[in-house]
């Protein structure tokens, strides 16, 4: 009887780990696409001084990414990481760009904000549909046939469903996504100066495979773009996920430009987005 017992157990065993060979765990089902952060600004608020970036709970087989390059006028410095969601408690990705300006090597700067374009893909690799009042994206990829150098798939990061064609809608970051306890528009005056931040939380890995998107900090009033960091990541729906190499320059691709001047032709100018407002000292 003993003998027949430990046949069992050892059956049971066995086939408990044939099953995880084979049956690999999923991707969590049922999440919405989103390319933004939560709307409830419920995250604590972003340290620069801290090593632990992410206010997030820790998800399984965390990676982390960051990387802090000096530039002519400022340095660039980029943290992406996995997260969990706390709105749905599904596994987004989080990525925090912050420029901060260097007195005495900047221009004067009264606003300086953030542009971010956006390629997302379906899995299979195919540009991701979107639906609804978001379908405005979709007409606003780059292609490859607008130019040498330009990628196609790209659109400004925006909340299409609140603008419409021929109507004024701003391309900052921020003025869809303020996500005021984590990020700041910044500013270059004299001795004193603020970093301009970004926080976004692309969620959404059980239709997409991957993200890649390009973040750029602009001086508003001038038009100057002062630094851009290109980051993003790929979750296939089988293997591991993988955050991507950033990538730090001083001036945007071809292709963020190209996927600016569709947005600008869509929309009327944004007057309202061109304003000098000097953000509030920190």
């Amino acid at each position: 009887m003993t003998a027949l017992i430990r046949l069992v157990v050892l059956r049971s065993c066995f086939m408990a780990v044939l099953a995880a060979i084979l049956c690999p765990t999923p991707k969590p089902v049922g999440i919405a696409v989103r390319v933004s952060p939560p709307e409830s600004g419920a995250l604590e608020p972003f340290q620069p001084a801290s090593t632990s970036l992410s206010p997030a709970r820790p998800s399984l087989a965390q990676e982390t990414r960051q990387v802090s390059v000096p530039l002519r006028s400022g340095v660039v410095a980029v943290s992406v990481s996995w997260t969990v969601d706390d709105e749905t408690s599904a596994d987004v990705l989080r990525g925090h760009i912050e420029y901060r300006p260097i007195a005495g090597q900047c221009d004067s700067c009264s606003n300086i904000r953030f542009i971010q374009v956006a390629k997302t893909e379906r899995n299979g690799g195919a540009d991701y549909d979107w639906q609804g009042q978001e379908k405005h994206r979709n007409v606003l990829r780059t292609s490859s046939k607008m130019g040498a150098g330009i990628q196609g798939g790209y659109f400004v990061d925006h909340k299409a469903f609140a603008c419409a064609p021929n109507a004024p809608c701003s391309p900052y970051f921020r003025d869809h996504w303020a996500n005021a306890r984590e990020s700041a528009d910044g500013f270059q005056l004299d001795n004193s100066s603020a970093p301009a931040s970004l926080v976004d939380y692309p969620v959404g890995w059980d239709t997409l495979e991957q993200i890649s998107l390009e973040s750029c900090a602009r001086c508003v009033e001038s038009g100057k773009f002062l630094g851009c960091a290109e980051w993003g990541a790929r979750w296939p729906p089988q293997g591991p996920r993988i955050i991507a190499p950033i990538r730090v320059r001083e001036t945007p691709s071809k292709t963020f430009l190209a996927a600016l001047r569709r947005f600008e032709k869509y929309y009327t100018r944004p007057e309202l987005a061109l304003n000098t407002t000097r953000p509030h000292f920190r």
